[in-house]
């Protein structure tokens, strides 16, 4: 059995916030990752990197409205925090990307892409299962098994 790459992450339940359509955005959003860090350690050319770069910003940008939208729609307490971290995350894609543009990180692309992977799984997996866990408990308050 051929070891996973360090650099690659693969969607499995643990990952899942039991909501349908946060699941399919986070399932393509760690595509893109994992296209950008396939991009890196083949050594792709510049401008497809920065393209594979360009496409993962975009994409959480979109997520990341979206999420924001549904979690004032939820009434979920920490709506406003939630949307600071984004904002964090997306200041810091925002640095890589202006790196990446200025070509001046080239040879720190892996630890970018590595350093992409960390921060966005630890917010998935810290900070986007706190809302899953409101959500889930406010569905069940409001459709109780019989």
């Amino acid at each position: 059995m051929e070891a996973k790459p360090v650099w690659r992450l693969d969607w499995s339940e643990s990952l899942s916030m039991r909501i349908p359509e946060i699941d399919a955005e986070h399932r393509h959003f760690i595509g893109l990752v994992n296209e950008l860090n396939e991009a890196i350690i083949e050594r792709m050319d510049n401008k497809e990197i920065q393209r594979r770069m360009r496409a993962v910003l975009d994409d959480a940008t979109m997520h990341f409205a979206h999420e924001e939208a549904l979690l004032k729609e939820w009434g979920y307490p920490e709506a406003e925090e939630h949307a600071q971290q984004h904002a964090q995350i997306s200041a810091f894609l925002n640095e890589i990307m202006k790196s990446v543009d200025r070509g001046r990180i080239e040879h720190g692309w892996l630890e970018a892409g590595l350093e992409m992977k960390r921060v966005l799984v630890k917010h998935l997996l810290n900070d986007d299962m706190k809302y899953r866990d409101y959500h889930l408990a406010q569905s069940q308050q409001s459709h109780p098994k019989p």
